[in-house]
């Protein structure tokens, strides 16, 4: 639609002109109220958007770590019932538990032991509140010194705790290739046997004071 400004008198100049700054006022008013709130609701929903990754990131890589930690403490705990149950005698059968891991050695060796004796722990200083006790055993066999060193290296694999304490050969000139051999073996043992938990008291089971 053309209109011929020249020809329109100044009333209608006067009412084109009054429309035209009602239709400037009226597009200001829309975006403000309108189209502002819109875009200001859009970048908002970015930033929070954003913000909700980086979250989620960090909670991803904390899991992940959680889990790492759970499977580093799964670890920890399977090597330390491996070592209760396995390296350390059980407490009030220690004796017994030593000699079947001496015998079981030495038949794996191909060793004969005489004799196996002791079983003691030895008292040290400051034994009270401690957890492990040194439990000491002695044993005696006639091997050379190949089959001893296989006996020594077979045990220590075996248990990594043991410690030999003394150690005795004795030569012999009329046999040349076996020893009596005397030694003590030292273990770690229970200080203690754990703590028994008292049972729960049922309820009401006290009686009241009168």
């Amino acid at each position: 639609m053309n209109i011929n400004w020249s020809s329109l008198t100044k009333e209608q100049k006067q009412i084109a002109l009054l429309i035209g700054i009602g239709v400037v006022v009226l597009l200001a008013i829309l975006y403000q109220f309108a189209l502002q709130p819109m875009v200001d609701s859009a970048a908002q929903h970015k930033r929070e958007l954003a913000g909700l990754r980086v979250n989620l990131d960090k909670a991803a890589k904390t899991l992940e770590q959680e889990a790492r930690t759970r499977a580093d403490t799964f670890a920890l705990k399977n090597r330390l019932e491996t070592v209760t149950n396995s390296l350390i005698p059980p407490f009030g059968n220690s004796f017994s538990w030593a000699t079947e891991q001496i015998y079981q050695t030495a038949k794996e060796v191909g060793v004969d032991i005489d004799s196996v004796s002791g079983g003691g722990q030895a008292s040290v200083a400051g034994a009270e509140g401690r957890t492990f006790l040194p439990f000491t055993t002695q044993m005696a066999m006639q091997c050379s010194y190949a089959d001893l060193i296989r006996f020594l290296r077979a045990l220590e694999t075996k248990n990594p705790l043991v410690v030999i304490t003394t150690l005795s050969v004795e030569g012999r000139e009329q046999n040349g290739e076996r020893h009596p051999v005397s030694l003590s073996i030292e273990w770690p043992s229970w200080a203690q046997p754990p703590a028994a938990s008292a049972a729960p008291k049922p309820v009401g089971s006290e009686k009241k004071k009168t």
